[in-house]
């Protein structure tokens, strides 16, 4: 069976749809990485291949090719989940979840520059060194990205072998604006659960902070984070 293209199955370089198409992936080309634009091209290929299998042995025009609608329809559901989905921010709750997760790594060391915070900070945001101050001493950390925004929390331990999970998370700040609040010493904390969990959560130079745990009370998450709070960093 001859599966050449006649002159007749060639798409027309003139036709405005496929002009349309071809021009919305040139833009991917160039809002894109390449990453990207490669999985693009194979998704249309992969789409071409699929159709030409069905047809192979018609005499049906674009046997070959993947029709204008169909590769415009490729590159933008592609675009809106694959560049839609990085542009999402983590959640509140997502990021409670984290802080009420396991370590994964050892402890930050205490910094010997600054003895009331640990060595370890995320856009500036330092983690506290509670132990001088509330008795909560530092017991493992975490580093997940989520939504392209690595968050890094540390985990702390209450002499009574209470534990909760500090985590801040880089970039503009989260929205808890449905969660009750109040305001002490000019900041405003807002608490929720999450789960079995309660969390409080600020933003303190931009970035959210978020203090979860599974048997604390809103009152005792309230005192870790003024305690943090009222360390001039």
């Amino acid at each position: 069976m001859d599966s050449q293209m006649t002159d007749s199955e060639i798409p027309d370089p003139a036709d405005p749809e496929q002009q349309r198409a071809m021009s919305l992936l040139r833009s991917v080309d160039v809002a894109a990485p390449d990453a990207l634009r490669a999985r693009l091209e194979a998704m249309i290929d992969d789409a071409g291949g699929r159709k030409h299998r069905r047809s192979l042995g018609s005499r049906w025009r674009n046997t070959l090719f993947v029709p204008a609608a169909t590769a415009l329809a490729i590159v933008i559901v592609a675009l809106v989940v694959l560049l839609g989905s990085g542009s999402t921010a983590p959640s509140v709750g997502q990021t409670a979840k984290l802080a009420l997760s396991s370590a994964t790594a050892p402890a930050p060391p205490r910094d010997a520059a600054h003895p009331e915070l640990l060595a370890a900070a995320v856009d500036g945001i330092p983690f506290p060194y509670y132990v001088s101050s509330t008795g909560w001493q530092a017991i493992g950390s975490r580093r997940q990205t989520v939504h392209e925004r690595t968050i890094v929390t540390v985990y702390y331990r209450a002499p009574d072998g209470t534990r909760v999970g500090y985590s801040i998370v880089p970039g503009h700040s989260l929205s808890s604006q449905d969660d009750p609040s109040i305001v002490r010493g000019g900041v405003r904390y807002f608490f929720g659960r999450v789960g079995s969990g309660r969390y409080v959560t600020w933003v303190r130079g931009g970035h959210t902070c978020v203090i979860a745990g599974m048997t604390v009370s809103e009152r005792t998450l309230l005192g870790l984070a003024r305690a943090d709070e009222r360390i001039a960093v």
